[in-house]
């Protein structure tokens, strides 16, 4: 994580920016978009927070993913485009199966 440090803060040096309390990379796999969240502590770079966006026609399958990882389908948020829901980085790795059936 040294590495990520060094990197992230000289993003922000480059951009004329104070050092950042967060860091989030965002993907996109056609109408699938991942975001993730990284947050500085005192430890470093920890506390990921994932987050799965997907058009609001398939938040089933969202909610299939959420329940199969021992979740309830209201942690499924939604707009009038697009459905959502944050996952921990544990959530995450035990859900890896089923994320990948949605790409």
């Amino acid at each position: 994580m040294d590495q990520l440090d060094f990197h992230i803060s000289q993003v922000a040096k480059i951009l004329g920016l104070a050092q950042p309390m967060g860091f989030m990379l965002s993907y996109e796999f056609g109408d699938i978009w991942i975001d993730i969240y990284l947050e500085k502590s005192y430890e470093g770079w920890a506390g990921r927070t994932y987050t799965i966006s997907v058009p609001k026609e398939k938040a089933d399958r969202l909610k299939r993913l959420v329940e199969s990882i021992g979740g309830m389908q209201e942690d499924v948020m939604s707009d009038s485009e697009r459905a959502y829901v944050s996952l921990t980085y544990e959530d995450w790795e035990s859900a890896s199966p089923v994320i990948m059936s949605l790409l």
